[in-house]
């Protein structure tokens, strides 16, 4: 026995088989067609899921992290596609770490400080997250020193200090190159118990995240010096694998319309602008320290300066 075609199904002749039956199977399949039109729809509807990491175990960097993932989730937003962001709780972890992660795929993007290691293996979406602020520092000390701080005025007078810096952030490799002094720990916590203790003279934080950590430990009793503001080119990028071309190409879109639109400074200056007012950098004494190393974030500010702050 031959079974009809699809074909045949859908043009039958009245001749071969009764009206009802004919009738019956047309609708059939129409609405198996209908159906299977739907499961496509759906699919090239549905949201796209993109990972991220976070950890809330240190309160006053999640506080950071709130604002990098509402900058992200704008950025999607305003791509051409429909994204939806999951969140995948880890404990905190470096850079190098979460490189790892993004090559392993355990999650699809996230905010690191941008660095020649990472660069090699990730894609940069080369838009500065907060406009290059995390490279302008501002120093924690002991009050009774902020008389000595206040008469520093270049590279070789900071060389009487001693710096204090994680074991694997940035600063550190900044300060062996420039061979200044520095004292590392494996503890962000400890480094405000080394500078009461006399272990450091100062310990640097980013413009934008100096006022969340000065309640930190208010038992330490710790100044904001007045008076400086160390300046090299740093900034965060958001970093996915290279394999994920195109949620790197949705992000790039998304932040530049977002910069256009107004709506990436609303965010930022809903978080940093007050911030930023209270610590009057147009005021302070700006020490550079450059190294050979910063050369890609030179490129990056020469190339788009309106995304970069500029005292």
């Amino acid at each position: 026995m031959e079974y009809p075609t699809i074909r045949t199904l859908l043009c039958i002749p009245r001749r071969s088989y009764s009206w009802s039956v004919a009738t019956t199977l047309r609708a059939a399949i129409y609405s198996l067609v209908i159906i299977c039109f739907h499961q496509a729809y759906a699919e090239q509807t549905a949201p796209i899921v993109v990972r991220y990491p976070a950890s809330d175990s240190n309160p006053y960097y999640y506080k950071r992290v709130r604002y990098y993932v509402e900058i992200l989730e704008l950025a999607l937003n305003k791509s051409d596609r429909k994204y939806q962001l999951e969140k995948i709780s880890l404990p905190f972890m470096n850079e190098s770490r979460s490189k790892t992660n993004l090559l392993n795929d355990v999650y699809d993007v996230h905010w690191l400080n941008a660095q020649p290691s990472l660069d090699k293996d990730l894609e940069a979406i080369r838009i500065p997250l907060c406009k290059g602020l995390t490279g302008w520092r501002i120093l924690f000390i002991r009050p009774e020193n902020q008389k000595e701080f206040s008469i520093v005025k270049n590279l070789k007078e900071l060389n009487n200090y001693t710096a204090g810096h994680g074991n694997d952030w940035p600063e550190a490799i900044r300060y062996e190159s420039l061979q200044l002094p520095q004292k590392l720990s494996g503890s962000w916590k400890g480094l405000f118990y080394m500078l009461k203790q006399k272990r450091i003279d100062y310990l640097s934080r980013s413009a934008l995240e100096i006022y969340d950590e000065e309640d930190a430990f208010p038992e330490l009793g710790l100044k904001i010096e007045s008076r400086l503001v160390l300046h090299y080119p740093e900034t965060y990028y958001f970093y996915v694998n290279r394999n994920n071309q195109q949620l790197a190409k949705d992000i790039k879109v998304g932040l530049e319309r977002a910069i256009t639109d107004g709506s990436f400074d609303k965010v930022f200056n809903q978080y940093f602008s007050e911030k930023l007012k209270r610590l009057h950098l147009d005021k302070r004494r700006v020490i550079e320290m450059p190294t050979p190393t910063d050369a890609r974030l030179v490129a990056d500010q020469k190339a788009q300066p309106s995304y970069w702050f500029k005292k």
